[in-house]
C-alpha cells in the first residue's frame, strides 16, 4: 500500500505524519524555520521528513501539503493626542522623574530673563541650559524676592535641580517649554510614585487657579479627564485658541466596504465584525489581508485594575496575508517525491479531527494554531488571524520577557519562590522545590517560576502569583476565546442558525488545561473537549494525517 506523508507546516511549529492507509505510522513535530511557506521553512520540513524516513526504516511514495497563508503577529504602541480644547491646553511633560508633592500656577519667566517681583512665576529651564546653572538663577531670583512657584525643565534634570534649589518646590522636565512660554499663565502639578494629580482633576480648583472666565470654562471638563491617571502635568491658559495640526492617522485598518479608520478606535470593533471585514492594515505601511484580529492589552488590563488609564495602548495585532505562499516550482525535487496541494488547509484540520473516536457528527472541529483558528463543519469553514503566536506576543509585552520564554509561560498556573525550599502557589498554598528543580537559581528568590524547557523559569519579579493568574488567563479570554466567539458569528451567519454548538479542540494550544474552562465561559458554546486524531495522536497532528487521507 502507497505511503502517504502530510506535511503540516504552521506559523509556529512543521508536522508531519506519515500514514499508511488509515494507520499512522509515524509522527514528528519541530518549530518552524523562517515564514510560513517559504523556502526555507519547506526545505526544513523537508530536512525532517528525511529524519524520519531513516528513524522509522521507510520510504514515503508521495508528499500532500496544503495551501500556505502566512500569518504576521506583531505588538504595536499607539499614542493618543490631548483633546482640542481651546484656549486651554496640556503641555506635555515627563511623569517618572518629576519631583515634589504640591500644585502651583504662574506666569511663564524664563531663566535667562528678568524675573517680575509682583506676581508669582514658573520658571522654565530652556534645553541645555545645565542644571548647576539653572537652580543658581532660581535661587538668585529667590533671593531678590522673586516668587517662584513652580519650574518647569526642558531636559531630563528635575531631580539635579530640585536638590540644590533653597525651597521645596514642584518641578517637571523633559516639557515642552516653547509652548509653556506661550502661555498667559501656567498650573504645574507633581504628586509622590504611586499618587495621581488631584487639583487638577478638579475643576472648581482649577477653575480658581487659573482664573478662567467665559467660554475658557467649558475646556476644563476635558483637561480634567485627560490627566486624571497622572503623576505631574502642566497646563497653561493661552491668549487664543489653540488651533492642534490636524492629527494625521498613521495607524489605520481599511473596511471591505472601503472605510478606512483610525486602528485605536478600529480595535473593539473586530469583535462585532465578521471574520474577514478587514482588507488592508496600515501600521509602517500598508498591508492587504484576508483577516485581521486585534486586542488592546492594556485595556485589558485596566479593565482588571492591574494598570491605570494611559495615553498610549499597546496592540497585539494578527494579519493573515491575502495572498497565498505560491508553492514552489521545485517543491517534488526538494522532497525528492511527487507533491500534491490540497484545497485547504481546515479541510485537512476536520479530516484528521472527525477521526476522533465518539465524536458526535454534528460537532464543529476548532483547530487553533499558532497563527490562525480554523472552524470546520459540514461543508463550510472560516479561517481567522490570531491565535498561539498573538498570546505569546502579548505575554512577552506584559512581562518584558522574550517571546520564546513567554511560549512557556503562558500555559499554565505560576508559583513565586519564597525561599530556596518554597513556593507560593496562585491559590495561596505552599508548596516545596522538588528535586529535578534544586538548581533554580537564588537570583530567582522573590520571582514567579514555572516550568520551562530546563527546569523552573523565572520571570515577574514583584509580581503577586494571583495577580499573574488575572492577567493570563484575561489575555487568553480576550485574545483566543472573543476570536473563537468572532468566529461562530460568522459561520451561524452563514449557516442561519443561533442554536449553540459542539466543539472539538485540535492544535498545539489544546494542550492548555486553562483553554477549555475559557472556552466554555462563551455562550455559544454547548460541549467542548479535545480531538484524539486517529484515535492515538492526540489533539496534535489533525491537519498533517487529514492530509494523508484526502481522496484524488
Amino acid at each position: 500500500m502507497t505511503l502517504l506523508a502530510g506535511v503540516d507546516i504552521g506559523n509556529s511549529t512543521t508536522e508531519i505524519v506519515i500514514a499508511k492507509g488509515r494507520t499512522p505510522i509515524a509522527r514528528e513535530r519541530r518549530p518552524t524555520r523562517g515564514r510560513k511557506g517559504s523556502e526555507v521553512s519547506v526545505r526544513s520540513a523537508a530536512a525532517l521528513l528525511r529524519n524520519i524516513e531513516r528513524k522509522v526504516g521507510v520510504d514515503v511514495d508521495r508528499v500532500i501539503v496544503a495551501p500556505w497563508y502566512p500569518v504576521t503577529t506583531e505588538v504595536a504602541t499607539l499614542h493618543k493626542s490631548p483633546p482640542d480644547t481651546g484656549k486651554i491646553q496640556v503641555i506635555s511633560c515627563a511623569s517618572h522623574s518629576v519631583v515634589g508633592d504640591s500644585w502651583a500656577t504662574g506666569r511663564p519667566w524664563i531663566i535667562s530673563s528678568i524675573p517680575p517681583r509682583t506676581i508669582p512665576v514658573i520658571a522654565i529651564v530652556e534645553s541645555g541650559t545645565g542644571y548647576k546653572e539653572a537652580a543658581e538663577r532660581i535661587n538668585k531670583a529667590m533671593g531678590q524676592g522673586v516668587v517662584v512657584a513652580g519650574v518647569i525643565v526642558a531636559d531630563d534634570e528635575a531631580v539635579l535641580i530640585a536638590a540644590r534649589l533653597s525651597s521645596a518646590l514642584p518641578v517637571v522636565d523633559r516639557a515642552d517649554c516653547q509652548a509653556a512660554l506661550g502661555a498667559r499663565k501656567l498650573f504645574i502639578e507633581v504628586r509622590p510614585v504611586g499618587q495621581c494629580v488631584s487639583t487638577a482633576t478638579d475643576v472648581w480648583a482649577l477653575q480658581d487657579a487659573l482664573e478662567a472666565q467665559g467660554q475658557e470654562v467649558g475646556s476644563l471638563n476635558l483637561v480634567s479627564r485627560w490627566v486624571r491617571d497622572l503623576r505631574a502635568v502642566v497646563i497653561g491658559l493661552f491668549e487664543e485658541s489653540i488651533n492642534r495640526n490636524p492629527v494625521t492617522i498613521t495607524s489605520s485598518l481599511t473596511w471591505r466596504t472601503g472605510e478606512t479608520i483610525n486602528l485605536a478606535d478600529a480595535i473593539p470593533l473586530l469583535r462585532s465584525r465578521f471574520v474577514g471585514s478587514v482588507c488592508a492594515l496600515n501600521l509602517e505601511k500598508t498591508v492587504h489581508t484576508r483577516d485581521v484580529w486585534g486586542v488592546d492589552i492594556d485595556g485589558v488590563l485596566v479593565d482588571r485594575g492591574i494598570r491605570v488609564t494611559g495615553h498610549s495602548s499597546t496592540m497585539a495585532l494578527a494579519s493573515l496575508s491575502d495572498a497565498m505562499s505560491e508553492p514552489q516550482d521545485c517543491l517534488s525535487t526538494v522532497f525528492e517525491v511527487p507533491v500534491t496541494v490540497t484545497n485547504s488547509e481546515s479541510e485537512a484540520a476536520a479530516l484528521g479531527a472527525r477521526t476522533t473516536p465518539g465524536l458526535p457528527e454534528q460537532a464543529l472541529i476548532l483547530d487553533i494554531g499558532g497563527g490562525t483558528i480554523d472552524l470546520v463543519g459540514g461543508k463550510s469553514g472560516v479561517s481567522a488571524a490570531g491565535a498561539g503566536e498573538m498570546l505569546s506576543a502579548a505575554v512577552a509585552e506584559v512581562l518584558g520577557v522574550p517571546k520564546g520564554a513567554a511560549d512557556w509561560i503562558k500555559r499554565g498556573p505560576a508559583q513565586r519562590v519564597e525561599s530556596a525550599q518554597v513556593l507560593l502557589s496562585e491559590n495561596g498554598t505552599y508548596d516545596f522545590v522538588s528535586e529535578n528543580d534544586r538548581h533554580t537559581p537564588a537570583s530567582a528568590l522573590g520571582m514567579l517560576v514555572t516550568p520551562g524547557p530546563v527546569g523552573l523559569l523565572p520571570f515577574g519579579r514583584n509580581m503577586q502569583p494571583a495577580e499573574w493568574r488575572i492577567i493570563r488567563q484575561s489575555l487568553k479570554l480576550e485574545i483566543i476565546a472573543r476570536n473563537v466567539s468572532r468566529i461562530l458569528l460568522t459561520y451561524r451567519d452563514s449557516m442561519a442558525s443561533d442554536e449553540s454548538v459542539d466543539i472539538v479542540i485540535v492544535g498545539g494550544p489544546a494542550e492548555d488545561d486553562e483553554l477549555l474552562p475559557v472556552l466554555g465561559r462563551l455562550s455559544e458554546v454547548r460541549g467542548l473537549g479535545r480531538g484524539n486524531v486517529a484515535g492515538s495522536l492526540g489533539h496534535r497532528f489533525a491537519v498533517a494525517y487529514g492530509l494523508t487521507q484526502y481522496k484524488d
